[in-house]
């Protein structure tokens, strides 16, 4: 992987780049980091990089010159380019993995009261790592750059990181060493049995419930459900679930969701919604096409295809038997069978028409 970093203070990444697990991957040409000063791509002569803001304003705002340059000259086929803003889309692991994956990354450090607006033009996404405003992206893209490298093939044993916060959407499990006993304090009891299978059982209820405590938001967020009695906590995969299929759009701008072909649905009231969802607009286009035949075109060729839609509409109204209420079923459908019963009046009135116009003109030969 190779990251370059768009920034007007490059100092600030002498320790990041030189200590700990981002020294050895670099070390061990696992990724390639270079950090470029936003200065050397000013054309100005005295290397100016910002401006005052049109419209007036404190402070000042990078212009899109040096950044539009740089990002020209760096960029490649397969390069991501991101901006650290306090606008951008929260940082989480999901989009840390999504772009672990990727071949070449560029992230420009924001600094002073801003960026121009049309340096988004050039960047596929923005990120923040949090509600707060900092000096400038450099501390951001450090986080960033730490969070992405370590996913990094090799740079870590993968084994280590499996189990992590955030991996699943549950908090890690609570680890302890020697000694046994510290203060009062003890290591629980099931560490200490050697038996691997209660261990790993342990582990994963304890992740559960320290979500639950220290980070409840992430088990309404994450692919979990959490179920309790009296006795444990267990955690239930949605795709195990069976319930209501459907298939969402993806969006391809956010790397921070997963991926999703299918999901399980299990509330009522939320498959209620969708039913009536997916009806309301499909009667949309239904009534769209009928205004179309009784205003523009009423041929037996339009007829048709505006009927057809009518009957492919009360088929899947038929589908949400068991999820619709009755009346409301009832309802739709006598607006639609009006509909078809409206269709077919103006197609007899139309051959009648064209019957009298036939026989008009037969009788003036």
């Amino acid at each position: 992987m190779k990251i370059d970093i768009l920034t007007l203070f490059p100092n600030m990444f002498e320790g990041f780049l030189t200590e700990s697990i981002i020294k050895r991957a670099i070390k061990s040409n696992k990724v390639n980091i270079e950090i470029n000063n936003i200065r050397d791509f000013s054309k100005d002569s005295h290397k100016k990089v910002d401006d005052i803001p049109y419209g007036g304003g404190s402070g000042m705002v990078l212009m899109c010159q040096p950044i539009f340059d740089a990002v020209k000259s760096l960029a490649k086929d397969n390069t991501k380019v991101v901006l650290l803003t306090p606008q951008g889309i929260p940082f989480n692991q999901k989009m840390a993995e999504n772009l672990s994956k990727e071949e070449h990354l560029i992230f420009i450090c924001g600094h002073y009261e801003g960026f121009d607006e049309r340096i988004l033009s050039i960047c596929d996404m923005e990120i923040s790592i949090g509600d707060y405003v900092l000096t400038g992206g450099e501390l951001p893209c450090m986080v960033v750059t730490d969070a992405v490298v370590r996913l990094v093939d090799d740079v870590i044993e993968k084994e280590s990181i499996e189990k992590e916060s955030f991996v699943d959407g549950l908090l890690d499990y609570p680890t302890y060493t020697k000694p046994r006993v510290f203060e009062d304090l003890e290591v629980p009891d099931v560490l200490l049995s050697g038996n691997h299978k209660n261990i790993e059982s342990w582990r994963e209820e304890e992740r559960v419930k320290k979500t639950e405590v220290k980070r409840p938001d992430l088990l309404d967020k994450g692919k979990f459900k959490l179920y309790k009695n009296s006795e444990n906590v267990k955690i239930i995969d949605l795709k195990d679930l069976k319930g209501y299929s459907f298939h969402p759009k993806n969006n391809a701008k956010r790397t921070d969701l997963i991926p999703v072909t299918n999901m399980e649905l299990m509330f009522q009231k939320f498959k209620k919604n969708v039913a009536k969802t997916n009806i309301d607009k499909k009667i949309l286009t239904l009534i769209k096409s009928s205004i179309l035949f009784f205003e523009e075109d009423s041929s037996e060729d339009n007829a048709i295809i505006v009927l057809g839609e009518a009957e492919r509409l009360k088929a899947l109204i038929k589908n949400y038997e068991k999820i619709l209420e009755k009346e409301y079923r009832e309802e739709i459908e006598a607006k639609i069978d009006l509909l078809i019963q409206e269709i077919k009046i103006e197609m007899i009135s139309s051959k009648n028409k064209e019957e009298e116009i036939e026989e008009k003109q037969s009788r003036s030969r």
